[in-house]
């Protein structure tokens, strides 16, 4: 079976991300192991952090990435996309997903 992650991109928008949260907790991963990474860019709003290391994730073990300096879109994706190599694939998802 493959090893594939869901990989959240978030920066200052809690509410949009509790939102993409929910609707992953909601979806059906068939019993598989499915790892979960938030990674969060640099940002005044604590309220993104607080709700990514609440969130309780089910599925497998879940990671949250606290970047200490702003990375900007661009960079943040990249990073985002370079976690493949720790999996087999990767899911990579925007906070203002839903």
């Amino acid at each position: 079976m493959k090893n594939i992650a869901i990989v959240v991109v978030a920066y200052n928008r809690v509410n949009s991300l509790s939102r993409l949260l929910t609707s992953l907790k909601r979806a059906n991963y068939f019993g598989l192991h499915t790892p979960l990474i938030i990674s969060i860019d640099k940002s005044q709003n604590k309220d993104v952090a607080i709700c990514a290391n609440n969130f309780e994730w089910p599925f497998g073990e879940k990671h949250v990435i606290e970047h200490p300096n702003r990375l900007g879109l661009r960079n943040h994706v990249l990073f985002c996309g370079n976690l493949s190599r720790d999996y087999d694939a990767v899911v990579v998802l925007e906070d203002d997903c839903f």
